[in-house]
């Protein structure tokens, strides 16, 4: 066994000498992760655990919306698209809006909803009011490699069906949102489009509290004047409550009333193109339990997602292996006792995952996990499930081992094989991770591996003892 175990060592020995992980007191050198949370696996892309604004932010909004004109003047007349003031209907009120804002987060994405609605002035044919109007915008944002709490811009969208009912990802108009002192973020973009007419946007907002109960916002538009100077072409404030569903839901369905925006039942007939999209309610506040999940009714997809979302990418942050210090001779006991125990808990974690495929085959008459289909894990997952709630438990797992009777699978080990299965170690297993253990072991493996490997536990325990 010696002569094994020192065969072992020394064909692996060059292998883990050269990939050593950085950090290992009196080994190698410190981890950049250390000192650059970019390259620190431990430190997430989520955004409300990277700063303490985000999470303050979240919440549904009531509040006060007004446009000003370049010189600070409020818009009282908008001239909505396709209905310029030549058309004789009319303009809705750019002062007295109202807005009702949803801002959420979930881990690395952001996601901010709203509904600004304007009252008619009335001054419609013959004086008529027409409807009031109800512009819905998406914004959509994640966050970034750099860990730094910036968020980056999806993409945004306004009114309803701007591209046909499909998001599209914007690559040109860049927007970040950087918060500043745990209480405002503030937002600089550069939207101008080849002809240079596009204006530059400016945009802040902070918590006028220390809890962000009350929010205020502030935007510059800013275009090209006729010398190529820029100036301010517009500006919006707004004042806004935080509050609860029901409140949010309640102040959205008095609005409506108030500023004349009819039900898509009831919708204003007296002149054709006033009873659709905009100026009728989204939905009914009063029966409904939510807002449409994105208020322009245009979301972007997973696919979309996958474009920005750090989760989804390859981060260019990756720790390198750790260097060997050049003025320390490492000793040799030390260095043998540690290729050790990392060779032997890979051949560990192979022979548990072997006991459990094992167990989960005996249990449903399996005889190779590569003969399976996509269907037949989702049957055999679904099983696991007990309280159906769509991913696999701790216990969920290991009662399923204990019915297939494999006693000698002890805490500690199972400890180990959840561990290795768990790749996003939340503490379940989705029906990725449960896919992914099937395609990377077959039960005829898992029985060689298991005679192979038993025979080398008790050298794992020295190795595990010696290191700790």
């Amino acid at each position: 066994m010696k002569v094994t175990a020192l065969g072992i060592l020394f064909s692996v020995l060059p292998q883990q000498s050269a990939s050593l992980k950085c950090g290992i007191k009196g080994f190698t050198s410190r981890c950049i992760g250390d000192t650059d949370i970019r390259y620190n696996p431990d430190i997430s892309y989520d955004l409300k655990e990277l700063d303490v604004f985000w999470k303050l932010f979240e919440g549904l909004y009531v509040g006060d919306h007004c446009i000003y004109l370049a010189d600070g003047t409020p818009q009282s007349e908008v001239y909505l698209p396709g209905l310029p003031k030549e058309s004789g209907f009319g303009s809705w009120d750019g002062c007295n809006q109202k807005s009702f804002l949803n801002i959420t987060f979930d881990g690395s994405r952001y996601y901010r909803h709203e509904y600004i609605v304007s009252k008619h002035n009335a001054d419609g044919p013959g004086g008529l009011q027409l409807p009031g109007f109800v512009n819905p915008t998406d914004f959509f944002g994640t966050s970034t490699f750099q860990k730094n709490a910036k968020i980056k811009k999806l993409g945004t969208i306004g009114g309803y069906d701007p591209g046909g009912g499909i998001f599209t990802v914007d690559t040109a108009n860049l927007l970040t949102l950087t918060p500043v002192g745990t209480k405002s973020y503030i937002a600089l973009t550069d939207k101008r489009n080849s002809s240079g007419k596009d204006p530059e946007l400016y945009e802040s907002t902070r918590c006028v509290d220390s809890e962000c109960n009350q929010i205020s916002l502030y935007i510059e538009g800013y275009a090209l004047s006729v010398d190529g100077t820029r100036a301010i072409d517009y500006s919006v404030r707004a004042s806004s409550i935080k509050v609860d569903k029901d409140t949010w839901m309640e102040e959205l369905s008095k609005a409506f009333t108030k500023y004349n925006v009819p039900t898509p039942n009831d919708p204003f007939t007296e002149i054709p193109e006033f009873d659709g999209n905009g100026f009728t309610q989204p939905f009914d506040p009063t029966t409904s339990d939510s807002a449409p999940e994105c208020h322009t009714l245009d979301c972007p997809t997973e696919d979309d997602w996958k474009e920005q979302d750090p989760y989804l990418g390859t981060s260019p942050y990756i720790e390198p292996f750790g260097d060997l210090h050049t003025a320390f001779v490492i000793p040799v006991p030390i260095l043998i006792l540690y290729v050790i125990y990392t060779f032997f808990l890979e051949h560990r974690e192979k022979r548990l995952k072997g006991e459990m495929l094992r167990s989960i085959a005996n249990s449903m008459g399996l005889t190779k996990s590569k003969q399976l289909k996509r269907k037949d894990l989702k049957k055999m997952y679904d099983m696991i499930d007990d309280d159906f709630n769509g991913v696999l438990e701790k216990s969920e797992v290991r009662s399923l081992i204990d019915e297939a009777g494999i006693e000698s699978m002890s805490e500690k080990d199972y400890d180990i094989l959840f561990a290795a299965i768990d790749l996003d170690g939340d503490g379940t297993l989705d029906f990725m991770e449960f896919c992914a253990f099937f395609a990377s072991i077959s039960v005829g493996e898992s029985e060689s591996e298991t005679r192979r490997d038993s025979s080398q536990d008790h050298l794992y325990e020295e190795a595990s003892i010696a290191s700790a």
